[in-house]
């Protein structure tokens, strides 16, 4: 196989599909280099190790999450309604068409026990998404109760879409977005 040229962001980017669908102990840096038409030695220049491409990873994929789907949260255009609407559609879109599900749950679940040094990106990427959700909800419900159904509506879309995966229905995901605009609603 001949050896591409890749960017970093494109390797991050192509490595993240990995792990995505193995997951990060059941993927080798010699899959990502073949994933990335990589040797093994190219992928070495770039990255020291396996940790430190998954932090880059982790990195990117928050990166692309607060720019592409947290933002709308924040717009000044849209009323609380529509950039719910806007926002929870985006992110159904965002977690069907992705192969493996949500790379940052399933990191989680994976690795907190035993690799403690991605708790800070996960951490910060959940607070995130709580941040933007609660900033939505905050137009109807008082500060605390804006961040308790904002937290309660990003744990509510990750198990919707692991069920959704399980089940091969995407009806979790619809039902828990159909909740979450009821909430903004009724408060």
């Amino acid at each position: 196989m001949p050896v591409q040229k890749l960017s970093k962001d494109e390797i991050i980017l192509t490595s993240a599909g990995v792990f995505r669908k193995q997951g990060y102990h059941n993927t080798s840096m010699a899959d990502l280099a073949v994933a990335c038409g990589l040797t093994k030695g190219v992928f070495y220049h770039h990255f020291e190790n396996k940790e430190e491409l998954m932090k880059a990873v982790l990195h990117g994929v928050h990166l692309h999450f607060k720019t592409t789907l947290f933002a709308l949260a924040y717009s000044d255009k849209l009323t609380p309604e529509e950039k719910l609407e806007k926002f929870l559609a985006k992110a159904q879109r965002m977690f069907s068409k992705s192969d493996g599900g949500c790379l940052m749950a399933n990191t989680a679940l994976e690795t907190l026990s035993t690799l403690p040094e991605f708790a800070p990106y996960l951490r910060e990427f959940f607070r995130d998404w709580t941040d933007a959700l609660t900033e939505i909800f905050s137009a109807t419900y008082q500060p605390e109760a804006a961040r308790r159904i904002a937290e309660q509506s990003v744990q509510e879309f990750e198990g919707a879409v692991m069920f959704m995966r399980i089940y091969g229905d995407k009806r979790y995901v619809d039902e828990m977005l159909e909740r979450a605009k009821m909430r903004l609603s009724a408060g």
